[in-house]
């Protein structure tokens, strides 16, 4: 009886043991099957890199240069006026600043719009062509103190996508440009 037994143990054993090596090797098929292609892209450069940041930067100069000017005017003219003078004279360039400002500003916030919308049709246009699974912010800064919370999602693999994402934008760009030169 215990030779039998004992049969039947190593058998067991043995169905066991081979169950293990075929579990093992269809778990390893499956995670070679489930591998992933991540793409990463540093935001910041291609912000920067975009045609609109040029013009959303002069923007800015140009509403900052226009305050400090119109600030020097108010200046300028309200020295010796007293308290009630001063408040009409400042009502009065507010009232001519306000309107140039909001123009500046909508401009500055159209070309923003316009600018993400690029970048988002950008990356997803490089991610189709890629055939990449995931795209990830790959932006990198050095942590000071409790930024560390702030660091980048991606700190490490993935392939950088950044100037691909880039190039798309400027072709995107120089396509639209075709087509409104053909319409004139």
């Amino acid at each position: 009886m215990r030779v039998a037994e004992k049969k039947v143990a190593n058998k067991a054993v043995v169905i066991l043991l081979f169950t293990m090596i075929i579990l093992l090797f269809l778990s390893f098929q499956n995670i070679e099957a489930a591998e992933i292609k991540i793409g990463l892209v540093n935001l910041a450069e291609v912000i920067s890199g975009h045609p609109y940041t040029q013009n959303i930067n002069q923007l800015s100069i140009t509403l900052r240069e226009e305050l400090q000017k119109r600030q020097e005017e108010l200046n300028a003219q309200g020295k010796g006026l007293d308290e009630t003078g001063l408040k009409k004279l400042e009502d009065k360039f507010n009232k001519e600043w306000n309107p140039i400002k909001e123009k500046i500003l909508a401009e500055i916030k159209s070309y923003q719009a316009a600018r993400y919308s690029h970048i988002i049709e950008a990356v997803k246009a490089v991610g189709d062509t890629g055939k990449y699974d995931l795209i990830i912010n790959s932006e990198i800064k050095v942590p000071v103190g409790t930024d560390i919370l702030n660091y980048p999602i991606a700190l490490y693999g993935g392939e950088d996508i950044t100037q691909d994402v880039i190039a798309e934008i400027i072709r995107k760009l120089e396509e639209e440009q075709k087509e409104k030169d053909k319409v004139k």
